[in-house]
């Protein structure tokens, strides 16, 4: 006999399942809000290709739906893939007739194709392109030292926007990070980032509703400045200084570009996991793969360019450069 969940026990009771992670396990709600949206793409499958009866054939359908009709690549294919996995768990332990002989853990993940190594901005293209915002501005100011931010401490875009006040110790000039998972990390601010900063505290007085709010970075309307609105700004901004190197500017290369510059200088590995708030060094070694400048650097500082500068140069060398005639 097949094992198969019903779509109608797939449904109903998927509002506990959420209700649970978010009250007994304190779940963080972006990522309850995220599954949530996977499990509902699932339903809309189910019930627009009139499936009544979930089996292993269904899900492997649904993922081919992902990619071909959605155009899902194998990150967002895993994502969801794994939302469903959980939920398929819960069910299981909630003994919903069908889960239990479910072949759930034994679903293949999609495979990304190797694209090369990470493509990171060089230090001359961040230097134009932070020094092409407008400081003169409140807002401009506000997104100079949001962009800075992401790049002096290889923040991620909404580490950043979710800082509070509060989460800085200005005594010892710490600041709290509140990172992916629930995971939270303490990073140094150094003396430039805190002159930017102190700054940056003055002139967000100027701004509606400053006084009623702990975001660092909030909206000329008094808001928590958002991620959306930063990544438009982030556009403009990337419009204004480009061209670059690498096709696709984000906030998110801000932070590559912090890694690959710390590796370039050296940095443990160890240590930069720590500052980036990866779990696993697995994410941390995207990282060390030198850059073109790099590597010409490194061969042009070994012993063989004076070995070969000194054969040419030599009257008496073996190896001679004629012109030609």
């Amino acid at each position: 006999m097949i094992a198969a969940i019903s779509v109608s026990d797939f449904d109903h009771h998927r509002e506990d399942y959420h209700n649970l992670r978010l009250g007994i396990f304190n779940h963080q709600p972006s990522g309850v809000k995220g599954n949530e949206y996977d499990l509902n793409l699932f339903s809309d499958y189910f019930h627009g290709h009139n499936i009544n009866a979930i089996t292993g054939e269904e899900i492997l359908n649904s993922l081919a739906w992902l990619r071909e009709e959605r155009g899902n690549h194998a990150g967002a294919i895993n994502r969801k893939e794994a939302s469903i996995r959980s939920y398929f768990r819960y069910l299981r332990f909630v003994q919903i007739e069908g889960a239990d002989s479910f072949p759930i853990e034994s679903m293949p993940r999609a495979r990304e194709p190797y694209t090369g190594p990470v493509k990171a901005l060089e230090p001359d293209e961040v230097s134009r392109l932070l020094g092409s915002i407008d400081k003169n501005s409140v807002l401009g100011f506000r997104d100079f030292f949001l962009y800075s931010m992401l790049y002096r401490l290889g923040l991620r875009i909404g580490e950043a926007i979710s800082i509070n006040i509060n989460d800085i110790d200005f005594e010892k000039q710490i600041l709290n990070i509140h990172g992916k998972g629930r995971r939270e990390r303490k990073l140094p601010l150094l003396p430039d980032l805190m002159d930017i900063l102190e700054k940056w505290l003055v002139c967000r007085t100027r701004l509606y509703g400053a006084n009623q709010l702990d975001a660092l970075f909030i909206s000329k309307k008094g808001n928590r400045l958002s991620i959306r609105t930063a990544q438009d700004n982030f556009q403009k901004i990337v419009t204004k200084a480009g061209p670059f190197s690498i096709n696709k500017v984000t906030p998110h290369s801000m932070r590559h570009a912090f890694a690959t510059h710390a590796i370039e200088g050296e940095q443990d590995i160890f240590v930069l996991k720590a500052i980036l708030g990866h779990a696993s060094t697995k994410s941390t070694e995207i990282y060390l793969h030198p850059s073109m400048r790099v590597l010409r650097k490194a061969v042009n500082n070994h012993v063989a360019s004076e070995i070969l500068a000194d054969l040419i140069t030599t009257k008496n060398a073996a190896l001679r450069v004629h012109q030609r005639t």
